[in-house]
């Protein structure tokens, strides 16, 4: 029996020798590290196991330094921002602030009561509430400029127009088609308002219908204040017509003047000084003398304003 025992035993191990030789190579890795794994847990098996610990430390501290920079940059970022914007935008606020304060006050301007026009006038509007003027012009003008300024306040016009405040006069009404004209002489530091006057004197005519403008024929015993020798030319023609003012019905006492190829001029009595001292040079000045009754026509054509209100509740 003990021989017959020995005898199995050897042919066992002679198989698995051979079983073992036939196994693939990885095959054999693994059963080696699976007989040892399963042999026993030495301290030096686990002493290999324990670098991967310090292996997951190692990584594990770049993470928290990148971490640490990322959070930090917008910090950064934050302060740098809000001293760039101390420094840019600050500045810009004062002088703000400190041009406030040469703002024209609205509410101290002079207002006029809304007046109904006539049939050969044109009535003055109301200021409107809480009005917020297209152009305010600090700079008041003088006297002489301050009256010539008065047939465009609160003016009433036909088309569309723009309300302006100007410092001691109150609100002018400029057309919309004339307003790119009357902006370029006042929105300077010296507005031009002699410039101003004849641009809206200008759109008073432009305005005036040509049908129902009334002509007045000399009456046979009217005589001529004054008679002019010379015909204008061709370029004064162009500046400035006359024929607006060709026996033209004013809304006040008026003198007659006779012009070659133009014929009898009608001239407002109290400006006939401005236009007899263009017509008085040698040559006559006819485009500044008809510019005079330009701005007339402007003063005739519309109703005499109310008494101002020096402290209006806009």
């Amino acid at each position: 029996m003990r021989t017959l025992s020995l005898a199995s035993a050897s042919v066992a191990a002679v198989m698995a020798m051979a079983l073992y030789d036939a196994a693939p190579a990885e095959a054999r890795g693994r059963g080696m590290s699976f007989s040892s794994a399963r042999s026993s847990f030495s301290g030096r098996s686990v002493a290999r196991v324990m670098p991967q610990k310090t292996f997951v430390k190692s990584v594990s501290k770049p993470t928290n330094t990148l971490r640490r920079a990322v959070v930090n940059k917008p910090v950064k970022l934050a302060k740098i921002n809000n001293n760039v914007l101390k420094k840019s935008v600050t500045p810009s606020l004062v002088s703000k602030t400190a041009l406030s304060g040469n703002k024209l006050n609205f509410a101290k301007l002079p207002t006029h009561k809304a007046v109904l026009g006539k049939p050969n006038l044109v009535g003055r509007l109301s200021v409107p509430k809480n009005i917020k003027p297209k152009l305010a012009l600090l700079k008041a003008p003088n006297a002489a400029l301050h009256l010539r300024l008065k047939p465009f306040v609160q003016r009433h016009w036909k088309g569309a127009f723009f309300w302006v405040a100007v410092a001691g006069v109150g609100y002018l009404t400029v057309p919309e088609l004339y307003y790119d004209r009357f902006y370029r002489c006042a929105n300077v530091d010296d507005p031009d308002y002699e410039t101003c006057v004849r641009v809206l004197s200008y759109a008073v005519i432009e305005e005036e219908d040509e049908v129902r403008r009334v002509r007045y024929q000399m009456p046979s015993t009217a005589t001529y204040r004054y008679r002019a020798t010379v015909e204008p030319t061709m370029e004064a023609r162009q500046a400035c017509s006359f024929q607006p003012f060709v026996e033209r019905k004013w809304n006040r006492e008026f003198v007659w003047v006779e012009i070659p190829q133009t014929g009898n001029v009608t001239v407002p009595e109290d400006y006939y000084d401005r236009f007899s001292g263009k017509m008085g040079t040698a040559p006559p000045d006819y485009a500044e003398a008809c510019k005079v009754l330009v701005e007339a026509a402007a003063a005739d054509s519309v109703v005499a304003m109310s008494a101002p209100d020096l402290n209006p509740r806009l």
